[in-house]
């Protein structure tokens, strides 16, 4: 997984703070008249738009170099996860059931996937590992939790993934459901924030 984002995140990255970094040094030479007209003072826009740019850069490069080492497996035990947080193995006496959700968006009938692995124990939405994948929303089934891990599954690794889980664990595939548009939605950033300061006070 991470190699494949670190091959789109670093070049785009790298882009950006190249593209900034003109900018500035353009913005620069209009501010001290080096463009063989008067100086001009607008041009502190200019590094400041640039500026940004190239922080934007810097984060990319730097979330694709974190990244790049990010996998997952599946063998009897459970799901592992691995990513900058550390790692983790979901096992999968820990689960409820495990499914494949899907919607379309756009004009263009596009699918986007997530495999949902519902938890049949207490779930710690703050583990330094799997935090981001925490998802709190109805259950599709009154027997399921309304706390769950969706990983968003649209590259290439859904298949082989979803085919190894239906290999080792048959008896909690759920199969595949539609869902409405924007159900992917985003990890709790702010609260996963706030309780874990809250922890450490």
């Amino acid at each position: 997984m991470g190699r494949s984002a670190a091959r789109t995140e670093v070049p785009v990255g790298v882009g950006c703070t190249v593209v900034g970094a003109f900018v500035v040094l353009g913005s620069v030479a209009v501010m001290a008249g080096l463009t063989g007209k008067n100086p001009n003072p607008g041009g502190i826009a200019g590094v400041i738009i640039g500026l940004l740019i190239g922080f934007c850069g810097v984060v990319f490069v730097s979330a694709g170099l974190k990244s790049r080492h990010t996998f997952l497996c599946v063998d009897h035990t459970g799901l592992w996860v691995n990513n900058p947080g550390g790692q983790k193995v979901i096992p999968w006496d820990s689960l409820a059931g495990v499914g494949l959700n899907w919607c379309r968006t756009g004009s263009r009938p596009v699918k986007h996937y997530s495999v949902e692995l519902y938890p049949n124990a207490p779930v710690d939405r703050d583990d330094p590992v799997l935090w981001a994948m925490v998802r709190d929303e109805e259950p599709l089934q009154p027997n399921l939790p309304r706390l769950r891990y969706r990983l968003v599954a649209n590259s290439g690794f859904r298949e082989p993934l979803v085919a190894a889980i239906q290999q080792h664990v048959p008896q909690l595939w759920l199969g595949e459901a539609e869902r409405e548009r924007g159900y992917l939605g985003l990890p709790d950033v702010k609260g996963h924030q706030e309780r874990t300061r809250g922890r450490t006070r």
